[in-house]
């Protein structure tokens, strides 16, 4: 068996940056009745010459803004005065998360499709609007954008979602004084990311999310530099096993990646994506033949509780091979799966 992980195996795949903010400039208007930044200077570039030697020069700046400027972050601290605050903000809720986009060509009350609910939990979910193509007009501020009702709030909750963002005017419907998104995503400790932009650039899946706020004590919002991350896809996308029964190996599969569920297409044929972004899909395809040796191909699955994920795992039908073994370079378990196929669980 492989077991050990090896330099080829921790390598990071190169990235692809997506920019999802506004820029930030003197005399915007970010929302209608708020005070525009004022953005100017400490030490201009004349004035430090004489502080320096010859040639060299700084330019220190300053600005002098609302916390609702550009596109920002709303922390529990926003609405509740016993919310966290920018400084009380866990980066696992704002940093590197998994996205989830979902696109709307109309107005009014987003729609969240059931399958998108199902693969929400610990992501960030994107709502697309192209509301943003208003940005800088008159038209921007029209209480006409989408937004997301109380209802749909509600199901993301329950669903696990850890950060919400949006590209129009508000999370919430502007026609009235009612704040529903704002009052319960932030109540549950989901932050709140308004004004995005670019989000057409993202794919509804395989990105993942950042939007990282200044840490600030005592304030509850600030504004960020939301972007998306693409991993460059490797060439290898799907590994196939042979077996007997491809629903018992699929659903079997989807406890090991930890994926919502299976795609069973018949008895023929099944298949579980890895949920992490530009993960390989597992298939599985029916054959007369039994397993009748050791497998020349296995898989390697990355584990940071080897003895937790193994004896969850043979809940489901896995057997452990021998005992964990360690070294210097990391540790791994050699299991079975229902059939008799060899993996890895492995850590550093």
């Amino acid at each position: 068996m492989a077991g050990i992980p090896t330099d080829a195996c921790q390598t990071e795949p190169m990235s692809t940056f997506i920019e999802l903010s506004h820029d930030v400039h003197d005399g915007m208007v970010t929302y209608p009745g708020l005070p525009v930044p004022r953005i100017g200077s400490v030490l201009s570039r004349e004035q430090s010459r004489g502080r320096y030697a010859d040639g060299i020069e700084f330019d220190i700046g300053s600005i002098e803004m609302c916390a609702n400027t550009g596109t920002y972050l709303d922390t529990p601290f926003h609405r509740y005065a016993d919310g966290h605050d920018l400084a009380g903000l866990p980066l696992e809720r704002c940093a590197d998360l998994r996205a989830v986009v979902v696109r709307t060509s109309l107005r009014g009350a987003v729609h969240v499709p059931q399958e998108v609910l199902a693969n929400l939990r610990g992501a960030a979910l994107l709502v697309h609007t192209a509301w943003d193509q208003h940005w800088g007009t008159p038209e921007y501020f029209s209480s006409d954008h989408a937004f997301l009702d109380e209802a749909t709030v509600r199901s993301l909750i329950d669903a696990g979602v850890a950060l919400v963002g949006i590209d129009s005017l508000n999370i919430d419907s502007t026609a009235g004084n009612d704040r529903p998104a704002h009052s319960l995503l932030l109540a549950a400790g989901v932050p709140i990311v308004e004004h995005l932009t670019n989000l057409q650039s993202v794919p509804s899946h395989g990105a993942t999310f950042t939007a990282t706020p200044v840490k600030v004590a005592g304030m509850g919002t600030f504004p960020v530099r939301a972007f998306a991350t693409i991993p460059t896809r490797p060439a290898v996308c799907e590994v196939v096993f042979d077996c007997a029964d491809v629903a018992v190996l699929a659903n079997f599969w989807a406890h090991v990646l930890g994926a919502s569920d299976p795609q069973i297409r018949s008895d023929e044929w099944a298949t579980v994506r890895d949920p992490a972004p530009h993960g390989i899909t597992v298939a599985f395809q029916r054959v007369p033949e039994g397993k009748v040796a050791k497998n020349r191909v296995h898989l390697d699955i990355w584990s940071t509780d080897i003895a937790g994920d193994t004896a969850r795992l043979v809940t489901h039908g896995a057997t452990a091979v021998g005992a964990i073994v360690s070294d210097e370079s990391g540790s791994f378990q050699v299991l079975v799966d229902p059939e008799d196929n060899e993996f890895c669980l492995v850590s550093d």
